[in-house]
């Protein structure tokens, strides 16, 4: 998912920026947005969540999802 998820995020640079976190690095992270399954997809705005979503995904469903949760200008 890392390349497809890099795509995204290049293709969409000027619209919202896209951020990774190793689980395994971020405990306290974790700590305040467990976990069920990976991947998972934490959709921010304005330092709030949005949205959230979880599972492997074609390229578009992942932007698709993306997209429905944030006000883009």
């Amino acid at each position: 998912m890392v390349p497809v998820v890099a795509e995204i995020a290049l293709e969409n640079r000027n619209t919202f920026a896209v951020a990774k976190l190793n689980i395994k690095d971020g405990r306290q992270t974790l700590r305040k947005y467990p976990i069920r399954q990976t991947p998972t997809y934490m959709v921010f705005q304005d330092g709030k969540r949005v949205g959230s979503f979880a599972g492997v995904m074609p390229k578009a469903q992942i932007l698709q999802k993306i997209l429905s949760v944030i006000d883009v200008e």
